[in-house]
């Protein structure tokens, strides 16, 4: 009976008041929530989600920082990853979105891991292209094309890597590639103007206008495929073909402001450099900041060099002039014109870094001139060499090397004599 009574006051002791014991009920429950959760509330999951609006919307610092949240909160995630390195090359930091596509891609044989590694390598290839390492773009767009899943975003890489192998002067390679595309969707009009881009480069210009005649029949309305004619047409000698497809692009008379930007883009080129003035004004005005470049060319025409270097600068901050190396060379050589070779030196190195082989040579015939007038002779001795490996052909550089050793020689005899 004793021990019967003892064992009934034992369980009296454990019982609570209800309201006690619903309190603690919350709490165990909670805590589980809040160690998967975070101390936000919020879930990988919704910081996943936040990141991707973030990113949609172009705010592209908040969702890094959403994108962060959610990694840390699930490591085990490839689709993470891939997002937040997306990200990551909007925001320039191309090696760091290189590792984490290193990060998603997982060697495992199923539908969801090699959907997520040819996401993967595709955004890769993108990375090493915005950092001008075109061969490990090639390498990792081929990497994607193998993947047998998301044939849909084969167009698109294709495109990529038919421009990395333009860029790195793999003109047939990149002719085949876009051949490809044609072939795979003969409506596709951007491809034409790509594929008889490197027909002209390659100097087959009947292919190259087969292809331009073909994307203008196929989207009448795009201004940028009758200048590519247009180009085209004075490579040729052909002046007045060249005039009549101004006329016909300046026939389109559209109404949008970006129909405005390239009326004055036709305007510039028909040489009516005082009205593309204030067009062009009126363009950046409206967010066209490639109103710059023109605005540069037309000072520089003009001779007032100062003018041009600062419409190239402007235009060189913005995400599409950054990638131009064409403006680098033309900003340096009104700068070389203003005597102001040090500033100029800079300009020429960023363009060297933009790695386009269409630029290549005379941005480096330019660093070579540059050095020279800053006294810096051995160095400009050495590139000169450098460039003679490459660019043999150059009679100039020749001269220029026999130059500056002889100038080499006289410094060594001025040291000699002074010692």
């Amino acid at each position: 009976m004793g021990g019967k009574m003892k064992y009934n006051k034992g369980i009296q002791r454990a019982r609570l008041p209800f309201h006690i014991y619903g309190k603690l009920l919350v709490i165990i429950i909670v805590i589980p929530v809040l160690l998967l959760t975070g101390c936000g509330g919020k879930s990988p999951g919704d910081y996943y989600k936040e990141g991707q609006a973030y990113f949609n919307s172009g705010n592209y610092e908040k969702a890094d920082e959403s994108f962060s949240k959610a990694i840390d909160s699930n490591k085990e995630r490839a689709d993470y990853y891939i997002s937040y390195a997306m990200n990551l090359i909007q925001l320039k930091r191309y090696e760091d979105a290189i590792i984490n596509f290193e990060r998603s891609i997982l060697d495992k044989d199923n539908g969801v891991v090699r959907k997520n590694n040819k996401r993967a390598y595709r955004g890769e290839g993108i990375a090493y292209y915005r950092a001008y390492d075109y061969a490990s773009a090639i390498e990792n767009f081929n990497k994607a094309l193998k993947i047998n899943e998301l044939e849909d975003m084969n167009q698109d890489i294709l495109s990529y890597k038919g421009k990395a192998q333009e860029k790195s002067g793999l003109y047939k390679e990149a002719a085949k590639t876009f051949t490809e595309i044609i072939e795979n969707n003969k409506s596709n009009a951007q491809a034409y103007i790509n594929r008889g881009d490197i027909y002209r480069k390659m100097g087959e210009y009947e292919k190259s206008l087969a292809d331009y005649n073909k994307a203008i029949k196929l989207k009448a309305s795009n201004y940028d495929y009758y200048l590519a004619k247009y180009f085209l047409l004075l490579d040729m000698e052909d002046k007045e073909g060249a005039g009549e497809v101004l006329n016909q692009a300046a026939a389109i008379n559209g109404t949008t402001e970006e129909d405005k930007f390239n009326m004055a883009k036709i305007t510039y080129y028909k040489g009516d450099f005082e009205t593309a003035i204030q067009m062009f004004g009126e363009a950046f005005g409206n967010g066209f900041t490639e109103s710059y470049y023109y605005l540069g060319s037309i000072y520089e025409q003009q001779k007032d060099y100062e003018n041009a270097v600062t419409n190239y600068g402007k235009y060189l901050e913005t995400d599409g002039g950054s990638d131009n190396g064409r403006a680098y060379n033309q900003a340096a050589e009104c700068l070389m014109k203003l005597k102001n070779y040090d500033e100029a030196l800079v300009y020429i190195e960023d363009g060297i870094k933009v790695n386009d082989i269409s630029v290549n040579q005379e941005l480096k015939r330019n660093q070579i001139i540059v050095y020279e007038h800053l006294d810096r002779f051995d160095e400009a001795y050495k590139l000169v060499e450098a460039y003679l490996k490459v660019y043999q052909e150059d009679e100039a550089a020749k001269k220029e090397a026999i130059f500056l050793k002889s100038r080499l020689a006289d410094s060594v005899i001025i040291k000699q004599e002074t010692e």
